[in-house]
């Protein structure tokens, strides 16, 4: 009689089990997602606050990016200290891939080398030297997000961001006319809603520049920053 009325029991509490076991496994799986699994955690713990990476907060399927950048550069021209204002249009096709065109505006300052070498020249110890600053140029770059993740401003708000990698080429337009130009590197995206992102950016880019009627290869590092508009 005694094994019949464990057999019973057995029958009734074994599935239940199972099915709570189950439900739980359902809830941990989508963590993050089960907004019945948070309150629950809040409620044990209110005094603390659970946010969880999982998902991707902005939406960046087939949106545009409008976007204002300042770069400084390094490298280049000995003579010369050379920075960049540029504008930046990017459409992406989906969170992993983007394609975009870009425009930067130059402007050149002597560097201490320069500035020593002119006062040289103006006092006749050495020859003036040759230089030929960059003005413009437009690229065109397809960039790669491998790797993203969320980031909490002090409880204040949390905001989702990419590291990227780009590749590019386009025409940067010299003092002595057009030359071909490439570009690559890497950089951090931060989505801080679902229309204003910010950018921060380290690249490489090369091209020839022409001193003395002799081609010349430089080999630049940009710095740059920017904030933008997500349509």
């Amino acid at each position: 009689m005694k094994l019949l009325k464990l057999l019973i029991l057995a029958a009734f509490v074994v599935p239940a089990s199972l099915s709570q076991a189950g439900d739980l496994q359902n809830d941990l799986g989508s963590l993050g997602g089960n907004k019945d699994i948070l309150k629950r955690a809040r409620a044990l713990d209110p005094k603390n606050r659970l946010q969880v990476v999982q998902n991707r907060l902005v939406d960046r399927n087939f949106r545009l990016e409008l976007a204002a950048q300042y770069g400084s550069i390094a490298g280049g021209d000995p003579y010369l200290n050379t920075d960049n204002l540029g504008a930046q249009l990017e459409f992406h096709i989906n969170p992993r891939w983007s394609v975009g065109a870009r425009y930067y505006s130059y402007s050149n300052s002597l560097s201490t080398e320069g500035q020593r070498r002119a006062d040289s020249a103006r006092a006749g110890r050495e020859p003036f030297f040759d230089s030929d600053s960059a003005i413009q140029s437009y690229l065109g770059v397809i960039t790669w997000y491998p790797i993203y993740g969320k980031l909490n401003f002090f409880d204040w708000s949390v905001a989702q961001f990419d590291i990227y990698a780009l590749a590019g080429g386009g025409q940067m337009e010299l003092e002595s006319g057009n030359t071909g130009t490439y570009t690559f590197g890497a950089g951090i995206g931060i989505w801080l809603s679902q229309h204003v992102s910010t950018r921060f950016e380290v690249r490489y880019q090369g091209y020839e520049d022409q001193v003395y009627s002799d081609k010349r290869k430089l080999d630049l590092t940009v710095v740059s920053a920017g904030i933008g508009f997500l349509l």
